[in-house]
């Protein structure tokens, strides 16, 4: 039997999400798709994707980030266009309708600076998938931490290692579904990190 040396595994995979994994062995993702990282950071979830042969495109609000993910891209994928990779803000994308095959945005939406905010961000990422697409969103949530959290005010709390983030229920994201006629492609699935934080993992189908 043949085993791949974890050093291989890494330097294939890099630090991708482990739950974006499972949507890349579930055959979700595809070579020749075009996918966006919304929020996409220094690149960690679209290394092996770059290399893989999907046309991946990112947006950031930082300038820094969206540089060293044009860098990686140089690096691995040097046939993608720079212009790929944008500096902008999720709540105004600047692509297309149904621009997307794959739209996905991990540990972002819980830094939203409203419900409304919320919201918008996720019509934004909803507006720019095809239909028949998966949207792959992983941010915290109150589930299985329910009356634990320090709560302030609204749908804000302040989590133990210091920030105040915003974070959605499950009745949220139901009612959202509704409003937005997705199917759900996975049951929710929420990891509790030792009782400090709950990360949900969503995803759905245009």
């Amino acid at each position: 039997m043949f085993h791949l040396p974890i050093t291989s595994l890494k330097a294939q995979f890099g630090d991708i999400d482990i739950y974006l994994f499972d949507q890349l062995l579930k055959g979700r993702i595809q070579k020749g798709m075009k996918l966006l990282d919304a929020g996409c950071g220094n690149g960690r979830n679209v290394y092996y994707l770059m290399q893989a042969g999907v046309k991946v495109y990112g947006a950031d609000v930082s300038e820094t980030a969206i540089e060293k993910v044009k860098q990686l891209a140089r690096e691995l994928a040097p046939t993608l266009p720079a212009r790929n990779y944008l500096v902008a803000d999720l709540e105004n994308l600047p692509f297309e309708n149904a621009a997307f095959d794959v739209v996905i945005c991990s540990a972002v939406l819980h830094f939203a600076r409203s419900e409304e905010h919320f919201k918008t961000i996720v019509s934004e990422l909803w507006r720019v998938l095809k239909p028949g697409g998966m949207l792959f969103c992983r941010f915290s949530t109150t589930i299985g931490l329910e009356g634990k959290l320090q709560h302030l005010e609204g749908r804000f709390y302040r989590m133990a290692h210091g920030p105040v983030w915003f974070l959605a229920d499950e009745q949220m994201l139901i009612e959202l579904e509704k409003q937005l006629g997705a199917e759900r492609l996975d049951p929710l699935k929420t990891t509790i990190v030792e009782q400090d934080r709950s990360m949900t993992t969503w995803v759905l189908k245009k």
